[in-house]
């Protein structure tokens, strides 16, 4: 596909294919280094009608926070930080959709995290739309977005000798999702 040409999407909706996407998170470690963790337990829809994107919608399974390292994996899920055994879900959900042109939207929506809901944005960009070998239908979006995860309850923290913090509060989101259209 050539840069100046356009991904058509065909109207229906869309579930997420927990498989072939990923929800993942990159953080400050330190102040020297990005530390990136994902959930493995997604599932979500997306509604496009008349060519366009019209609503997303996702859930992760908190207790599914994924790392290098197992023991980091299950300090995440304590109450220190996404607190799995009280909040076992985050979830999204678009408030509104705004294309942007060449395939790049804007994604409004409401993300709750530990019982907390917050306005977030994302960047996203539809990344493909065809027909797998088996004759179902596929559409792939990518998105970004930035949150501060103290405004979620997310707070545990360490001060560093230079004054910096252990863990940054700026969390970056990124999003890589594959979705089936369900039968008309």
């Amino acid at each position: 596909m050539s840069a100046t040409e356009t991904i058509t999407i065909p109207t229906g909706t869309w579930s997420i294919d927990k498989v072939h996407s990923t929800v993942g998170f990159e953080v400050k470690h330190l102040g020297v280094s990005t530390f990136r963790g994902s959930f493995k337990d997604v599932t979500g829809s997306i509604e496009t009608a008349d060519g366009a994107v019209t609503s997303v919608e996702g859930t992760i399974e908190t207790a599914s926070v994924d790392t290098i390292d197992g023991a980091l994996s299950g300090h995440l899920q304590a109450p220190d930080f996404f607190d799995t055994e009280s909040h076992p879900q985050g979830h999204f959900r678009s408030t509104a959709i705004e294309s942007l042109g060449d395939d790049r939207l804007r994604v409004r929506g409401e993300l709750e995290l530990r019982g907390v809901s917050r306005p977030v944005e994302i960047d996203a960009q539809v990344t493909g739309a065809g027909t797998d070998p088996y004759g179902n239908e596929r559409l792939g979006l990518s998105g970004t977005a930035v949150i501060d995860r103290t405004e979620f309850g997310i707070s545990w923290n360490a001060p560093l000798p230079n004054g910096g913090l252990t863990v940054g509060e700026k969390v970056r989101l990124v999003l890589d999702v594959e979705a089936v259209k369900a039968a008309s």
